[in-house]
Order: C-alpha cells, then structure tokens, then sequence
C-alpha cells in the first residue's frame, strides 16, 4: 500500500509521444502513424455509438474485442445488431472499401453493418443484398 501514497512522476513529452504513436513497419510507408489498426477500430466504433445516439438509439457496446456483434441499439421498442466496419484504402479504385462483408453467423443473426470511413470520420448504414 506504500507504494500507492508516491506522488505519480511527471512523463516526458517524448514518453507520451511514444504511447501514441507507434512505428510503421510497411514497406509501402515508413515512418510513425499515430493510429495503429486497432485502435482506429475502437474510434470507429466510439463514431459509431455517438452516432447512433444522435439518430435516437439507446446504445449497447460489446465491452469484449471480439464477437458478432459490436453494438446493440435500441428505438421505438425495435431491436438492432451493428458490426461497425473501417473502410480500408484501395489505391486501384482511389477510394475507400470493406474488406469482408459479413459471416455466415452475422447473416443469421441480422447483424447490419455501419462502415466508417477514417479519412473523413463519416458513417453511413450499408445496405445488404438479399439473402
């Protein structure tokens, strides 16, 4: 318990920088990016739940990192399932698209997805194709 009345040391900038940022190791780009894949995951799904909340959702997160489901959503006593998805840049079409549509579990389950565009920060509700 001692050691939890030390006063916390003071982190460098260097420190903190360090923490935010992590070295790129792709070949294509090299140099330091300031968000990992991951993490850009957890800011689409963060988008996602404000989002929702501004369309008039009750919102539920999956507080695991992983699963079917990212968010449970409720409005009008209707309930939704959303995987958010982060669109991923393919230079052949200058543009930004997803990289898996949505599993076999996902479809069975109703699971929509919400893709989320990291350049502009932007949402939108993927319409799927029959099944």
């Amino acid at each position: 318990m001692e050691s939890l009345k030390r006063p916390l040391r003071k982190q460098s900038e260097r420190s903190i920088l360090n923490v935010l940022s992590t070295q790129n190791t792709k070949s294509e780009v090299v140099g330091r990016t300031l968000t990992s894949t991951t993490r850009m995951g957890d800011i689409a799904e963060h988008y996602a739940i404000t989002w929702l909340w501004d369309e008039g959702f009750e919102v539920f997160s999956n507080s695991g990192g992983s699963g079917a489901v990212d968010i449970v959503a409720i409005k009008d006593d209707e309930i939704y399932l959303f995987d958010v998805k982060t669109l991923t840049y393919c230079a052949d079409r200058d543009d930004y698209e997803i990289k898996t549509g949505r599993s076999a579990l996902q479809k069975r389950m109703g699971v929509q997805l919400l893709s989320f565009n990291p350049k502009t920060r932007k949402l939108r509700l993927i319409k799927h194709r029959s099944d």
